[in-house]
């Protein structure tokens, strides 16, 4: 009787050994990024996760890994608000990851902003201009950028910047460093100080800009100080330091919030 029972069960455990979706649960890691103002961003991405007795042979637990979502939360409120914006998944475990992903976001002129969505001064939604000043440049107007940059010996630092309202016009700004200055490299860009900006202006809300300028005297940003202590950036909360620093992203039962 006990063979028969096997036997008649057999498909089903040969099923659910093949098949890795049949034991993977999706999970949600939470960042919070903190502003000088108290209020803060929150970003989330979903993954699968791979419950032990998993028979499928893949390799490692995490499946179907997504970016983070980036929403906004308001001093002493809860609620979250979209942003518009999201950025690539980065391993939490690892590194100064943390304090990339939050180096994206900031606060200037009293605007929250990702860099490419920003908080208008009196609203409380975010705006995603149609394009911005980067994003739209052709291939001409890049070979100039790429040109003037030669010349004066600087380097973008990854995908940081920022844009805001300043004076009634749409302002980007992409911090640049030196290519000599003393132990910088452009796998290290948070600590490289900042040598300039190449910026972009707009006078109709980011529908048209004005052609890119490298500026010596930032609106957003201090020039001779090291792009991690610039004013302005948000900073990983203390929960989510202590949540993910010197955490093994490999471990069975990963944390789903700070």
């Amino acid at each position: 009787m006990g063979y028969r029972r096997f036997f008649h069960t057999l498909p089903f455990w040969l099923a659910l050994a093949l098949s890795g979706a049949a034991s993977a649960v999706e999970r949600t890691e939470t960042v919070e990024c903190d502003l000088p103002d108290g209020s803060g961003f929150v970003l989330q991405a979903k993954h699968d996760w791979a419950m032990p007795g998993d028979f499928s042979g893949r390799r490692g637990n995490r499946d179907d890994q997504q970016d983070f979502t980036v929403d906004y939360r308001a001093r002493g409120s809860a609620r979250l608000v979209s942003t518009g914006a999201s950025l690539a998944y980065r391993p939490l475990g690892e590194g100064t990851n943390l304090e990339l992903l939050c180096s994206r976001l900031g606060l200037h002129q009293g605007q929250p902003g990702t860099g490419s969505s920003l908080r208008m001064p009196g609203e409380q939604r975010f705006w995603v201009p149609a394009r911005t000043g980067k994003a739209g440049f052709d291939t001409a107007e890049q070979q100039r950028i790429d040109a003037l940059l030669s010349q004066r010996g600087l380097h973008l630092m990854g995908s940081h910047g920022t844009l805001a309202m300043r004076q009634g016009k749409l302002v980007q700004e992409l911090p640049l460093y030196a290519a000599d200055a003393p132990g910088c490299t452009a796998q290290d860009a948070l600590q490289c100080p900042v040598g300039a900006v190449l910026r972009l202006t707009s006078g109709d809300r980011g529908d048209t800009w004005q052609a890119a300028s490298i500026e010596s005297t930032p609106y957003f940003f201090k020039t001779g100080v090291a792009f991690a202590r610039q004013a302005g950036l948000a900073r990983p909360s203390a929960r989510s330091l202590s949540n993910y620093r010197n955490r093994d992203d490999n471990d069975a039962k990963p944390s789903e919030k700070p």
